[in-house]
């Protein structure tokens, strides 16, 4: 008998790389979750097969109806950056005294947590495995030296939650952190600070002080460790990736594979910040410094499994064959900043 998966967000980048993997395994039916499901995306997918209703993170009601029958849920959030660059008069009329307007999204993403986790407590028996998409906690893991990575932290917060409001369902749960994705070079330099010098050489220049290494995944991957993970007894807590890398290492593979030389540099906060003034280059700049000075998913955080140790094969896609066949030419392309 067929097994079903329900996919919260199945057009995105996670949610489409889990249908995608589960589409090979004949023994699972597939329900994906839309907000949309006549949008072109949606029927993508219901073409090849998968069944897509509506469901909608803001909605509990629709996640419950959704999540019916379930025998292994994959639930995401997405923080919402945009409102931090373009906030509309509304948000800033609603901001708390001493609050900023990066906490908005922040609160927004961890009550679209809350309502998956509440829709998932509903589910019952046939409720195998819940595999949710999260991130350490900054603020603990730094010992409260970094506060503002506001779209870790959101993440974090649903864990406790299920773990303080559900235990039956956290008993099911394994948590899912997916690495840095390589493709965060296409959101410009505050997702990956590359600077073009004058020659043609490429300087990537990331905020902290360590050498740490750095986890780093292609975001369709999501689906073969999701796979992994429903092989696996629940309570996993999971660093996704398929290179764990220096920043400093990823250079040389990249100058190495494109050709085109290259150096890394370490920067600060207050360079991140530049990049994108008004709270997101500040955001992503504490993130970078985080992950090299305490880990990506804190340092003294003993719960959680790499991927080597979890004892079933994953095949994912490697630093070097990505670099190799990605077009670099929006990057290579860039005007040299004028300093």
């Amino acid at each position: 008998m067929s097994k079903l998966l329900v996919i919260v967000g199945v057009t995105g980048n996670q949610g489409r790389g889990v249908a995608e993997t589960f589409l090979k395994d004949p023994t699972w039916k597939i329900r994906g979750t839309s907000r949309d499901p006549t949008k072109e995306s949606s029927q993508d997918l219901a073409a090849k097969g998968i069944e897509i209703v509506y469901g909608d993170v803001d909605d509990v009601d629709s996640l419950k109806k959704a999540f019916k029958g379930a025998n292994l849920i994959f639930g995401v959030t997405a923080f919402d950056n945009m409102r931090i660059m373009f906030p509309s008069e509304a948000d800033l009329a609603s901001l708390k005294p001493n609050q900023t307007i990066r906490e908005l999204p922040f609160e927004v993403e961890v009550q679209q947590g809350k309502n998956i986790a509440d829709a998932v407590a509903t589910v019952g028996d046939s409720l195998e495995l819940f595999v949710f998409s999260a991130l350490s906690n900054v603020k603990k893991w730094s010992k409260g030296k970094y506060t503002g990575v506001y779209h870790f932290d959101s993440k974090a917060t649903v864990v406790e939650y299920i773990n303080e409001k559900y235990p039956e369902v956290a008993k099911k749960m394994s948590v899912l952190q997916m690495g840095f994705f390589f493709q965060n070079w296409k959101f410009g330099q505050v997702g990956m600070p590359w600077e073009k010098r004058p020659g043609g050489s490429m300087l990537l220049r990331i905020p902290g002080d360590g050498n740490m290494p750095v986890p780093i995944v292609h975001p369709s991957d999501a689906g073969v460790f999701v796979q992994a993970l429903a092989k696996l007894p629940p309570g996993k807590n999971l660093i996704a990736y398929a290179n764990l890398i220096t920043w400093e290492e990823y250079v040389k593979l990249w100058s190495k594979v494109t050709g085109v030389p290259a150096a890394f540099e370490k920067a600060t906060i207050a360079d991140h910040d530049k990049i994108v003034p008004g709270g997101l280059g500040e955001e992503v700049g504490e993130m970078f410094a985080y992950a090299q000075e305490f880990g990506y998913w804190g340092g003294d955080d003993k719960s959680v499994t790499f991927t080597k140790d979890l004892g079933v094969e994953v095949r994912v896609t490697k630093a070097e064959d990505y670099i190799k066949n990605e077009d670099w030419s929006e990057l290579l392309n860039r005007p040299v900043p004028n300093n």
